[in-house]
This record gives structure tokens, C-alpha cells and sequence, in this order.
């Protein structure tokens, strides 16, 4: 008899993304359970294109599932189908929602986790023309809830905030980065350069004024801007990099984990000028790799970079490219901050993110 305990994990956000933080923070997590005696994750998926997924069991992982769902709107379709299947089969202990569509509670017989990763739709419902949906989608899943997870106390003072009656049990859980036995490709790079990671599209990204604020820096010619990720500049993008000069010194690269490992390590600072982010992984990441960081003062960003971090104001041009300015023209400052960082990524672990994630389970039975 199998005594396990048994996490479904659906598969929506795997749908949503190719690559991106929420789907890595979930295929990390699944990794992680089916590393324990006790503990086994399942995630029922037909097919998926999904980076982080393509060494997990698929039932159609092949050349006839490559071609025959080949559109993401196919692979959802029969994704969501077969986790609906399964979900109603009940052959699980609990189910960990990957996001907020609450497709999943139409069968459920089960207890739900959720993890609430921001409130940055409630936030800012005017950046988003899907506001209205989604927060609306993620109303019904918290209150569905049998327990929530937050990424940070930020998130959690946010959510409580939006919902000041919730009556869920409420856990924070750092994310924290696994061990990687990931070696820096060899790639020739423009050095030197500011590094900007992950998507750009999403306003609150704050990417074009971020760009407007480093202006003088790149048209001084001693530096270049890579952005990794992101997907390749759009037209208005160009049409912003033109208007001020830049179009030879930003470049985009899709990087993968061992390209990204080299972008932090040879990067001159990393930039996060986001304006809300729930947690900001990628502070983690620049941390572990000895790369200088400046990014804005707002959100979690001191709760989870501490006194790592070169901090700006995110909606101001001035300290923004003050606060940059700063790390390039003070190697000593850099060097102060890159120790700094090595000691704070020490307190975000993955064993501990994942021991306090079992336990929330293990309550929620």
C-alpha cells in the first residue's frame, strides 16, 4: 500500500508559460517533493513546451505530441482536460493550484493550497485590460482555499489588505534557489554591460523609464545594456532606443541557465526597476553569482535584498540613474555589496523553502 501523500499539481501556469518565475518556482517544488520518502507530486500533463517541465512524465512528449499540439491554445485545451480527469478521479491527497482559474474546484473533493505570488492586479488593475478577470478568478480560489502561501511578509500584508476578513491559515515561505551543478557558458559578450532580466511588456516593469534613466550612461559609449529574456524588442521598443540613440548599444539574448549563470557573473551591475514584484527572485540569483544590484525601494525589494542592494526610487529618473551611477563609478561599493550579497542569499534556502512547504501540506490535511 502506498502511504505516501499524494500532491496534484494542475497544470495552468506550465500552459500560461514557457519560461518565467512562477512556473520555475512550481517545477522546482515538484522536483523537490518526489525527492521525499513520503511525499509524491504528479502533474497531469498531455503535453507541454513548458522549459522547466521537459524532463517530467507527459503522455504525449513526442514527435505526435510536438505536432499535434503545437498551438498553445490546443495544449491547454487537452491539458485541462486530462487534469480535470484526473482531479475527478480523486487519486491524490491535495491539490497545489499552479494559478488562479478556478476550473479546478468543479470536481475537487480535496483540500487546495494556493500560492498567492503578488497583488500587483489588485494593485494596479489599470495596467492590466485582464484586471477584472483575473482578480475576480483569484477571489473565488482564496476563498476556496484551505490554505494560503505567500512569498513574502509584503505579499501577505498585501493580501490581508484586499482581504481584510480572509479567515485562511497563512503561511510566508521564502522562495530559495536549489543547489545547481550548472556550469557559465563561454559566450564572447559586450562588456561592459548592465544586465536587465525577464519580461519588459508588463507596465509595471517600469522598462521605458528605466531605459530613459540610463540613457546618458549608454550614449556615453562605455557601457551596453543586454536584456535576457524577455523575447525579442518590439517595434515600440525600437522606436524608443532610436529616439534616444541607442539602437547599437541594447541587446536582447535569450539565455539559457548556464548563459544567465555568465550574464550575472560578468555583468558590471544588474538592474531591477520594477515597481511591485512579490518576492524578486532574481535578486537571489545576482546574489549567488557575485553580481552587483541596484533596484527599486518599493514592494519587497528591502525585505528580500536587505543592505545587498543599491536602492532607488523606482518612479524617479534622477535616482534611478544616481543610484547606478553609484555602483559603476565605485568598484570598492560594488565589491562591498557582492559580499554583502553572498551572505543575505545564505537566508533564502530551497531545503528551507521546501521544509516549510511540506509542513503547510501536511497542516492542510
Amino acid at each position: 500500500m502506498d502511504t505516501k501523500i499524494t500532491v496534484l499539481y494542475d497544470p495552468q501556469m506550465f500552459d500560461i508559460q514557457d519560461y518565467g518565475g512562477i512556473s520555475r518556482y512550481f517545477a522546482n517544488l515538484i522536483s523537490g517533493v518526489n525527492t521525499q520518502s513520503n511525499f509524491k507530486a504528479i502533474v497531469p500533463v498531455v503535453y507541454s513546451s513548458n522549459y522547466y517541465l521537459r524532463e517530467m512524465p507527459q503522455l504525449f512528449n513526442n514527435l505526435l505530441g510536438r505536432k499535434l499540439l503545437k498551438s498553445r491554445r490546443k495544449r491547454t485545451k487537452w491539458n485541462r482536460k486530462y487534469a480535470i480527469q484526473q482531479i475527478k478521479k480523486s487519486n491524490f491527497d491535495l491539490l497545489h493550484a499552479s494559478y488562479y482559474d478556478p476550473y479546478v474546484l468543479e470536481s475537487l473533493r480535496k483540500p487546495m493550497v494556493i500560492t498567492i505570488h503578488d497583488m500587483i492586479y489588485e494593485n494596479y488593475p489599470e495596467l492590466f485590460p485582464e484586471a477584472a478577470q483575473v482578480i475576480a478568478q483569484k477571489k473565488i480560489m482564496i476563498e476556496s482555499a484551505s490554505r494560503i502561501i505567500t512569498i513574502s511578509e509584503y505579499t501577505k500584508k498585501q493580501l490581508f489588505k484586499h482581504y481584510p476578513r480572509l479567515n485562511v491559515p497563512v503561511d510566508v515561505i521564502y522562495h530559495g534557489l536549489p543547489t545547481s551543478n550548472i556550469e557559465s557558458t563561454h559566450e564572447v559578450l559586450p562588456k561592459p554591460y548592465l544586465l536587465y532580466v525577464g519580461d519588459r511588456f508588463a507596465a509595471y516593469k517600469n522598462f521605458n523609464l528605466f531605459i530613459e534613466a540610463i540613457a546618458p550612461i549608454l550614449k556615453s559609449g562605455e557601457y551596453s545594456l543586454i536584456c535576457a529574456g524577455g523575447g525579442s524588442f518590439n517595434a515600440k521598443e525600437e522606436t524608443l532606443f532610436k529616439s534616444l540613440a541607442l539602437l547599437e548599444s541594447v541587446k536582447q539574448m535569450n539565455a539559457s541557465d548556464a548563459l544567465l549563470k555568465q550574464l550575472y557573473e560578468q555583468a558590471a551591475v544588474f538592474i531591477y526597476p520594477s515597481l511591485e514584484e512579490g518576492f524578486g527572485l532574481p535578486l537571489l540569483e545576482a546574489f549567488i553569482n557575485g553580481c552587483p544590484v541596484a533596484c527599486g525601494d518599493s514592494s519587497c525589494f528591502p525585505e528580500v535584498g536587505g543592505s545587498a542592494v543599491s536602492y532607488f526610487n523606482p518612479l524617479d529618473k534622477t535616482s534611478m540613474h544616481s543610484s547606478i551611477s553609484l555602483l559603476l563609478g565605485n568598484p570598492g561599493i560594488r565589491m562591498e555589496q557582492v559580499k554583502a550579497g553572498f551572505e543575505q542569499v545564505t537566508k533564502f534556502t530551497y531545503q528551507e523553502s521546501l521544509n516549510l512547504t511540506l509542513k503547510a501540506y501536511h497542516q492542510s490535511l
